[in-house]
């Protein structure tokens, strides 16, 4: 047991930490650094999260992943809460939903008689795993969204659908 030793330690790598938008973690990018003078290209795969760490041979990056205003995430799936009309939710109809990135808003068909915090689940619709061709799933909580202020037409029209229920 003497005090010799075949490992060597080897000298640390230097570690940065890239700061991203929500979407840019979700979709993926490519993003420029300097190290020792030099620039590299780093491919952030789609599916980043807060955290997640990429080893390079010279250096090591893990990313630190900004809020978004609308979606948050949990793993791999995406949740959104989108006010309905109380009129779309007693009538039924459309609505557009955002999806990540700049792409067209999602059409969605709403069945008359929906209540208030009914969640819809898009499958496959959410975040894409690391190294894989899986999403998460895409889920929108909706909220009923009652008028604080009506004119007295629309006061009427409503004793008049409360009186025949």
């Amino acid at each position: 047991f003497g005090g010799s030793t075949s490992f060597r330690r080897e000298p640390q790598k230097p570690h940065y930490s890239l700061p991203l938008s929500f979407e840019e973690a979700a979709l993926g990018i490519s993003k420029t650094i300097v190290h020792q003078g030099k620039q590299h290209t780093l491919k952030v795969p789609a599916g980043a999260d807060d955290g997640t760490r990429i080893r390079y041979p010279d250096f090591d990056v893990s990313f630190d992943v900004r809020p978004h205003s609308q979606f948050k995430r949990e793993g791999y799936d995406l949740f959104l809460d989108l006010d309905l009309p109380f009129t779309t939710a007693a009538l039924g109809g459309d609505i557009l939903v955002p999806l990540l990135g700049e792409r067209k808003p999602l059409k969605i068909k709403i069945r008359p008689g929906t209540e208030g915090n009914t969640m819809i689940r898009l499958t496959g619709k959410g975040i894409k795993y690391l190294q894989s061709n899986r999403h998460g799933d895409y889920y929108i909580r909706l909220h009923l969204q009652v008028p604080q202020k009506l004119t007295k037409k629309q006061k009427d029209l409503l004793k008049e659908l409360h009186q025949t229920l």
